[in-house]
Parts: C-alpha cells; sequence; structure tokens
C-alpha cells in the first residue's frame, strides 16, 4: 500500500548496498545519476517498472514514484534487456484496493521545507482505484539557489475491469522557480582547485530559473490465454526552461580567482516519446520455468538549445563579490536536436529448480540522429547496432550463488557544458559494452555478503582544442564491487558495501589540458555503511547511521592533483507510535556530523561543495 508512508525505511528495504531509494530516503553506492563510475539516467537506462522509458525531466519525480531500485550485478541477471552502466528501474506509487491517506512535513536541511500528502481511494471494490499526491516544497534546491519554490501534483490509476487485464495510467506535473543562484564553479583543468562554500559563493539576487517538468504514461498488463501474456508502456516525458541566468564562474585559480560569464539560455524545451511492448510466452515444469519474451521498443526525441547570451562580468573572486547590474542580453537562433530510435528483441529465460538461471537476449536496434544547428546545414547519422547479452546464475552449493553477464548497449551521453562552443549540445549515442561476474554467498536467512568484478568500455567526450565538446577517444573502467546485509531479529539492520574503481582514457584526438590517462569524476574507492537499529524493548524509538568515504580522486586533466578524501557521518533518530489506531513517526537526522569540508567534481569539470553539518525534521502520518 504506496499511501502508507510513516514506515518509509530505505535501509530496512535495501537487499544489498548497491542503491535504494525509497520516499525521501537514499541510500547505497550507486544512483540514479551515477553507477560504476557513469550516470545511468543519462545514458537512457531508466526504466518504469521494469518497461523503457526516455526521461528528459531533470529528475525522477518523487511524487510519481515510490521507490528505485539499482539494476546492476546480480540484481541485473534474470533481467530481460539490461544495459551496461546499470539500470534505474522506478516503481510506481499504483493505488490499493483500500483507502489511505498520508501526510509528510519536513524541515531541512538548511531553510527548506515542504509539506506533501499521499491518498489512494478505491472508486470500486477491486476493479478501479485512484492514488492522488500533492506537494509545496520551499528552499529545496539550496545546492543550487538562496531562493526556490516547487509546487506539484501527481496522479496514478489503477484499473482492473478483468482478472486477465490491468492498466495504469499515471500524470505528474511540477512547477519549479528559483532566484539568488549559486554560481557554477569550473576547474581550469591545470590547477588544483581552492576549497570553498557554495552556500558562500557571491550572488546576484536578479538571476532567476523556471522550468516545469511533466511525466506521463499508460502501463498495459493482459493474460493474453494459455502461456501468453501481454507488458506494455507508453510515456511521455517533458522539460520546460524559461529565460533562465547560469552563473558561471570558469577556470577558477588556486587563490579563487575566476572568469565570469553570465550565460542566459532563452526558452527551451525537451520532449521524448518512448514505448515498451512485451509479449511473453511462459513455460513451467516440476523443476523448469521459462520466459520467452518478444519485445518493440523505440522513442522520438525533440530538443531545442543554443541561442545563448553570454556577457563577460570580469575577473570576480569565488570569495566575494560585489553587486553587479543585469547585463543587456543578445540572443542568437537556436538549435535543435530530433532522435528517433526503435528496437526488436528477443530474449530467452529460465530457471531450473532455483539451482541456475540462464538469460539469452538479441535486441536490434535502429537510431537516427537529426541536428539542425544555427546558420549550418542539416545533419542526419544513421546507426544500426545488434546487441546481445548473456547472463547466468549457478549455485554450486545451496548458500552460494556465481553469476556472470556479458551486455552490449547504445548509450547517450553527457550534453555539452557551458564552457563549450557547442553549449548543450546532446551527443549521439555510441556503442558501450560491459562485462562483469561475482559471487553472492548467504551464510544465514539475514547475512548475506556478494563481492563482483565488472569492466565497462564507453565513449569519452570531452572538450578538443578550439573548445569543442565532441568524442575525445573512450574509457575503460574496471572494478571491484562489494556488499553485505544482515537484517537481525533484534532490530538491527546493517547495509554496507565498497567500490574500487579503475578507470583509463585512451584519447583518439588532442582534448584540452587533457594529457593524463585519468578520466576526471570517477571516484576510485566509495566506501558506505548505512545501520537502523529499532529494538523491539525501545517502544518505536529507533536509531539510524550513515557513514559514507570518499578517496582521493583526480581534479585536473594531467592526473597531477586530486582533491583529498572525504569522509561524512549522518546519524538519525526515529519514533514510530500509534494513536487512535494510526501510524506516526518523527524522525531526526543529522547530516555530517563531524562538519567535514571537501569538493567534488564531474566529469564536465564542475566542483561542487560538501554540505556543511545540517539538521532534518520529517513528520509522517497515516490517517
Amino acid at each position: 500500500m504506496h499511501a502508507q508512508r510513516a514506515n518509509d525505511n530505505a535501509v530496512t528495504a535495501a537487499s544489498d548496498a548497491f542503491g535504494t531509494v525509497v520516499g525521501n530516503q537514499t541510500i547505497g553506492l550507486y544512483s540514479p545519476t551515477n553507477a560504476r563510475g557513469f550516470d545511468p539516467t543519462q545514458a537512457q537506462n531508466v526504466r518504469i517498472e521494469g518497461l523503457y522509458f526516455d526521461q528528459q525531466t531533470s529528475n525522477s519525480d518523487p511524487l510519481l514514484f515510490a521507490s528505485t531500485d539499482m539494476r546492476v550485478g546480480i540484481a541485473a541477471q534474470s533481467y530481460a534487456f539490461p544495459s551496461p552502466s546499470g539500470i534505474a528501474d522506478l516503481k510506481l506509487r499504483t493505488p490499493g484496493s483500500s483507502a489511505a491517506l498520508s501526510t509528510v512535513l519536513i524541515r531541512g536541511p538548511l531553510e527548506q521545507y515542504s509539506a506533501e500528502i499521499d491518498t489512494q481511494y478505491p472508486l470500486t471494490s477491486e476493479s478501479l482505484s485512484v492514488g492522488l499526491n500533492v506537494i509545496a516544497s520551499q528552499d529545496f534546491d539550496y545546492q543550487f539557489a538562496h531562493t526556490s519554490a516547487r509546487r506539484g501534483v501527481s496522479t496514478v490509476v489503477r484499473f482492473k475491469p478483468t482478472a486477465s487485464a490491468e492498466f495504469t495510467p499515471f500524470f505528474s506535473y511540477m512547477h519549479n522557480f528559483e532566484h539568488d543562484l549559486t554560481p557554477f564553479v569550473y576547474a581550469d583543468r591545470v590547477h588544483p582547485l581552492p576549497l570553498f562554500d557554495e552556500q558562500r559563493l557571491p550572488t546576484q539576487a536578479w538571476t532567476r530559473w523556471g522550468w516545469n517538468q511533466s511525466t506521463g504514461g499508460l502501463i498495459t498488463k493482459v493474460a493474453l490465454g494459455g502461456p501468453w501474456s501481454l507488458r506494455a508502456g507508453l510515456f511521455t516525458s517533458l522539460q520546460q526552461e524559461a529565460q533562465n541566468y547560469d552563473d558561471l564562474f570558469l577556470g577558477v585559480q588556486p587563490d579563487g580567482v575566476a572568469s565570469h560569464v553570465m550565460d542566459v539560455p532563452p526558452a527551451r524545451s525537451a520532449r521524448a516519446y518512448s514505448g515498451d511492448l512485451r509479449i511473453v510466452r511462459s513455460s513451467s515444469a516440476a523443476t523448469y520455468h521459462s520466459e520467452l519474451t518478444i519485445t518493440a521498443r523505440g522513442r522520438l526525441t525533440r530538443r531545442t538549445y543554443g541561442g545563448d547570451s553570454l556577457s563577460d562580468l570580469g575577473p570576480i573572486s569565488i570569495y566575494g563579490g560585489g553587486y553587479l547590474l543585469p547585463p543587456a542580453l543578445t540572443f542568437s537562433p537556436q538549435s535543435r536536436d530530433e532522435v528517433r530510435q526503435s528496437g526488436l528483441g528477443l530474449n530467452y529465460g529460465a530457471v531450473f529448480d532455483e539451482l541456475a538461471t540462464l538469460n539469452l537476449g538479441l535486441l536490434v536496434t535502429n537510431y537516427e540522429r537529426k541536428l539542425q544547428r544555427a546558420g549550418l546545414p542539416l545533419t542526419d547519422g544513421r546507426t544500426r547496432a545488434v546487441l546481445p547479452t548473456a547472463s547466468f546464475t549457478v549455485k554450486p552449493f545451496k548458500p552460494v550463488t556465481l553469476y556472470g553477464s556479458y551486455t552490449r548497449g547504445l548509450e547517450d551521453s553527457v550534453t555539452a557544458p557551458a564552457e563549450a562552443i557547442n553549449r548543450g549540445e546532446p551527443p549521439p549515442a555510441t556503442p558501450t559494452w560491459q562485462v562483469d561476474g561475482g559471487v553472492r554467498i548467504s551464510v544465514r536467512p539475514q547475512m548475506q555478503f556478494l563481492i563482483g568484478g565488472f569492466n565497462i568500455h564507453k565513449s569519452y567526450f570531452g572538450l578538443d582544442t578550439v573548445d569543442r565538446y565532441t568524442q575525445i577517444g573512450s574509457i575503460t573502467a574496471r572494478g571491484l564491487e562489494s556488499s553485505a546485509t544482515w537484517n537481525g531479529p533484534g532490530g538491527l539492520t546493517v547495509v554496507a558495501g565498497g567500490v574500487w574503481l579503475q578507470p583509463r582514457l585512451t584519447r583518439d584526438i588532442p582534448e584540452q589540458a587533457g594529457t593524463g590517462n585519468i578520466p576526471v569524476g570517477p571516484v576510485p574507492r566509495t566506501l558506505s555503511i548505512n545501520v537502523d537499529y529499532a529494538p523491539g524493548y525501545a517502544k518505536g524509538l529507533a536509531a539510524t547511521l550513515k557513514w559514507t568515504s570518499l578517496s582521493a580522486r583526480v581534479e585536473t586533466g594531467d592526473d597531477l592533483y586530486r582533491l583529498p578524501p572525504l569522509t561524512t557521518l549522518n546519524v538519525g533518530v526515529r519514533h514510530e507510535f500509534k494513536l487512535f489506531d494510526r501510524s506516526f513517526s518523527a524522525r531526526l537526522d543529522v547530516d555530517n556530523v563531524t562538519n567535514a569540508a571537501g569538493l567534488t567534481i564531474n566529469a564536465i569539470y564542475v566542483a561542487t561543495s560538501q554540505l556543511r553539518r545540517s539538521y532534518t525534521f520529517t513528520f509522517a502520518a497515516d490517517i
């Protein structure tokens, strides 16, 4: 029952340490924007209830989706049509067959506060139920603006006219607005970054950002008779941005001085239609179950970008600057990008008496991209890719499971950064491949260990010597990942894991300031420990702990300088209780208890600071 929110708990819901999102809580080594050193969302590796989805919004709607599972390693072995660099599988807030209403009130971090109402109601006893979510949030985007506001609504309908058919239409809309924007700090690729605090960067009160995002779709499940069934999804995703202000601090020097540029893009939009149709034939025997899946999928994506008004405001110190007048704006014609992609696939999966599994798949993808750059002829690129996948698990002993897989894909990459002359331009999809394998050991029903290795190969995009964002070469990431979980009867749950990553670059053309062979962005070592302790004798009281450690990571294109290691500790307490036979919970979380200071940097050299010690109070009621 998704409308019940008082007991939301990402730690107890997690089956491994590789990434779990439940409501407003996120834990694990990976997320929809970071898995094995890459970005699954940017790569178009997002699914809704397992079905192919092209997400164009800046994030997935927290009102529409109750949870997210990261499909990497063994979690992807029985998954039909997996993708390299992981899959973020979104789960809808599908309403149940009984009435329910929950409210969630949040104060923090910093000045953020929000109110959310999550409700579901059965219009008929079993066949038709409706879920509705609304949210109002203030100062939610504290990492990017001093003042922000969000208003959103979503609805999910579950219609089951017969025992063999179910239809789930859904829609969400969110309006977002912010002003007094925090500048984007770009490293100069040569010198080490100075330490800074984003909350204290000099800002201009007249800068603003506004955007609307909507997601809609219909999921259909039909038993066709006999061994045949059908699952289908048709989705739309839209992001509309107003005339916004990107405050850029480019090429920051060790003394904190940067080039101050105001980048104002005109209004722009990104819309995608995507769909996935699967026909499944199931077959079972006493010790055997198999599924043959035939799929047809596709997407149509249209985006506008470019035409920005650029104003050079001179040098500035990231530690302080005066008020500036808004610059005069001069726009140029925009560019347009259109992608049409279709695929036909076949996947065979078999389970042998819980002793072994086997998955073999083949997806033939046709990709066409039309790019209309302002003032230049239309370019039209076409690609056909044959994408095989193979995976297996086997149990040589009852508590031991071995797994392995090989996957090929055709994936998108990060759009061109603001410092590029083709800023905002989406790169074409490029081939990728991945091989992984490992072992899972279940010592007891409540204790599980996993260790695996992987090797991923993708195209690498960066700035060439004339500042054009283009394909520079390729990147290979080898690594080890581990997970340990304990869910004991005494109320103690532990989810811990680590990733050891070794990314390497091969350049085919020169990159601006790029002479090293280690890419900027991926973290060589990440450790995470999450603990939830709720002993029965404590009468609803519980404690939580989250410890995260990042190793030193490269911050310049020549590999000479590294950001220092960064370790943070979050702790929390909560009280779950009943009142008038209704469930309530009150939770206080203290993030970054030790007030650790540090920086992170992404693949396009944008640096962000670690949020200093902050407090969040959450109150949830199932009314």
